[in-house]
């Protein structure tokens, strides 16, 4: 079952604490850097079938706000089930330019090391907000009002720092084609290694239902300032996989003259 529900009553009391109008420019700078996690089960309903489950977890953050975002990320998976053994290695990466409202991405899905889908497109937005995503082929589809994860995840460090307890947002991040409301819980601020650090869960929604929900998933992690992960647990609703930091590089700034290169921006 999944671990957090927000009734209509309780999600628009905590909305009075979000912000209010048309959110700002992110004033907190995120560090480029490489982290890697050891991946494992933390927990498994019987109606799952999963018995066990180990892997590793990639993720790059590169750029600068002068020039754009670049996020690659991995996840490849090892997986005990009563049926027997599976693999999937998830590939992902995106160009995410704010000052341009300018979004690419491009997504990959191997199943024991058969190619299971492939995804690839571009979003922008207007100066209203609002965003039109074209997938493939396809022309570009209206999407509605949102932030891309880049913006989220800088508006969610803006308001720990501030001492607020919830962000949310309509977020797009090219998983799919439409929106999903991003629900934010901030813990108490920790200094860790001379960090301020915070505690959160982020529950993703899909929008446009109403009255009770329960979440599309949750990911909970202690968020640096800078934008470092540590201590990460997914919850699928059926299972929860915990990550480990193993190893955290950081990385140089990229210089306004250099564009980062990922797949995605090539597009």
């Amino acid at each position: 079952m999944r671990t957090l529900a927000l009734t209509g009553f309780v999600y628009t009391a905590l909305a009075l604490s979000a912000q209010a109008g048309m959110p700002m420019q992110p004033r907190v700078t995120l560090e480029p850097h490489r982290a890697v996690y050891d991946l494992s089960l933390a927990w498994a309903s019987g109606q799952s079938g999963i018995e066990g489950l180990h892997g590793r977890f990639v993720y790059s953050f590169t750029g600068a706000a002068c020039e754009g975002f670049v996020t690659e990320m991995r996840m490849v998976t090892d997986i005990s089930r009563e049926q027997g053994k599976m693999v999937t290695d998830q590939i992902s990466s995106s160009f995410e330019d704010l000052e341009e409202g300018a979004f690419s991405f491009s997504n990959t899905m191997f199943t024991d090391y058969n190619l299971q889908s492939e995804s690839a497109g571009e979003a922008s937005r207007a100066d209203d907000r609002s965003i039109a995503v074209s997938v493939g082929d396809e022309g570009p589809l209206d999407i509605g009002k949102g932030e891309f994860p880049t913006e989220y995840l800088s508006h969610v460090i803006d308001a720990a720092v501030a001492g607020r307890k919830l962000y949310q947002a309509d977020s797009f991040d090219g998983s799919g084609k439409s929106l999903l409301r991003a629900v934010t819980l901030i813990g108490n601020r920790a200094e860790i290694a001379g960090s301020p650090q915070w505690p959160i869960t982020t529950a993703y929604f899909s929008t446009g239902a109403g009255g009770d929900q329960t979440p599309d998933y949750t990911i909970s992690m202690s968020l640096a300032e800078n934008g470092v992960s540590r201590d990460l647990l997914m919850d699928f609703g059926d299972f929860k996989m915990a990550g480990k930091l193993a190893k955290l590089e950081m990385l140089d700034p990229a210089r306004c003259d250099d564009q980062p290169a990922t797949a995605a921006n090539k597009r």
